[in-house]
């Protein structure tokens, strides 16, 4: 079946493994309609993040856009359509001035993601979380939480990125985030963001996907724009766990998803 789109994915420029032209090439390989790269930008406000070499560098923004812009001119036809993306991660301390710099770019979409809370790093290593007592997992988890309100209320993003992320290492055991995240998804609703269903949770240790069914059945029922991405770091991932999370969509009674031009949102059926 034909893909719709893929617009949650990673090269070279941040923490993927191939360069633009191996994963758009890839992608069109695969047949899915629109796709596009999000590579990771991350400016903390402070030091001690340890962002390292998995991020963008925000010196290289201006030759990053220009490299996807040089393969959309060279690759887009009446069947694929390159869309240009980013993953920005969300701090509550500078987000105006990142948000504000971006406005220069021709996005057709902006991802919103939380990767910390505080300096912890929410995604990068399992045996982080081990250290941590279980009151300390809880400040993490509210934390995080309190960020996405603060992410989605900015109106800058076009959707936000695997929204409990920090279930990520846990195997079947975390603590219960169902009302966080019914409080989560009405302030989504309040702000018109759209919520991406992430594939990728699938293959990690957590084994399911950002988020899961009963979150998607609320989100329908508040009338939350959907779509699926596989946030991809390896060309062979672009559209992994794609029917899965169709069926899921389906059984929440999900008939149409989103796609992005130029910042807008346009609501296509869900085949």
């Amino acid at each position: 079946m034909t893909e719709l789109s893929s617009y949650h994915n990673h090269s070279r420029w941040s923490d993927g493994v191939a360069s633009p032209e191996e994963m758009y090439r890839a992608a069109k390989a695969t047949g899915v309609r629109e796709f596009g790269l999000s590579d990771h930008l991350v400016i903390p406000p402070g030091e001690g993040y340890g962002t390292g070499t998995w991020c963008l560098p925000p010196d290289r923004l201006e030759e990053y856009v220009a490299e996807c812009l040089y393969w959309k001119e060279r690759l887009d036809d009446e069947t694929f359509t390159i869309r240009i993306g980013l993953e920005v991660d969300y701090f509550e301390e500078n987000h105006q001035e990142v948000l504000a710099e971006l406005e220069k770019y021709p996005f057709d979409y902006l991802i919103g993601a939380v990767h910390y809370q505080g300096t912890f790093p929410i995604d990068q290593d399992a045996k982080l979380w081990q250290g941590l007592s279980n009151q300390q997992i809880a400040e993490v988890w509210d934390g995080y939480w309190r960020k996405i309100t603060g992410l989605a209320r900015t109106g800058q993003f076009s959707f936000v990125a695997h929204l409990d992320l920090p279930k990520k290492f846990f195997s079947g055991g975390y603590p219960s985030q169902s009302s966080a995240i019914s409080q989560a998804l009405q302030v989504l609703q309040e702000c018109d963001l759209a919520l991406e269903l992430n594939t990728a949770g699938w293959a990690k240790p957590c084994g399911e996907p950002y988020p899961t069914l009963p979150a998607l059945c609320e989100a329908r029922q508040l009338g939350l724009p959907v779509l699926i991405n596989a946030d991809a770091h390896h060309p062979d991932h672009i559209c992994r766990f794609f029917p899965e999370a169709r069926q899921l969509l389906q059984a929440a009674g999900y008939q149409q998803v989103c796609t992005f031009q130029q910042r807008q949102r346009i609501l296509q059926p869900l085949s």
